[in-house]
């Protein structure tokens, strides 16, 4: 039953494009894992990938990543981000997914305007209402969310 979940969930993930930008965001060049290290070499930065480290803030120094597509910000303690974040015009693909610490999704992920992925997973303290309202003010993006009955969705 496990392999056949597994297998649901890549058919899922093929048919809506989302591996695409994944392998694009996994693939194609260096992903930096410090903010420290990105900003030695700013311009070169398509990937950041901070996951998992704790984090309760995120210093405004990330506007310098000018060509940063692919943020992971996943299972940090920030409550909010900076509004600096706005600023990252070829940002694609911004996870979120594990930061519990926001009560709500920061209005300065409304305002970038290259968004095509956010992952929202791992909310469940969220109200299906916010996912809703989330999607609605980002009509254009594909936002991933958790159903405990089947992983990850896509909110249509």
């Amino acid at each position: 039953m496990k392999k056949f979940y597994s297998l649901l969930v890549v058919v899922f993930f093929i048919s809506t494009g989302f591996v695409d930008m994944m392998s694009d965001c996994l693939s194609d060049g260096m992903t930096y894992y410090s903010l420290s290290d990105a900003l030695k070499e700013p311009l070169k930065v398509k990937k950041l990938d901070i996951s998992m480290q704790k984090l309760t803030s995120i210093s405004a120094d990330i506007a310098k990543l000018e060509n940063l597509e692919c943020l992971d910000l996943s299972f940090n303690k920030m409550g909010t981000l900076p509004l600096e974040i706005g600023t990252l015009k070829h940002l694609k693909y911004l996870n979120l997914a594990g930061t519990r610490y926001m009560a709500n999704l920061p209005d300065v992920v409304f305002k970038l305007d290259s968004l095509q992925i956010l992952d929202i997973q791992d909310h469940p303290e969220w109200k299906a209402e916010k996912f809703n309202e989330v999607k609605s003010k980002l009509p254009n993006v594909r936002v991933i969310v958790s159903d405990e009955s089947s992983g990850p969705i896509e909110l249509k």
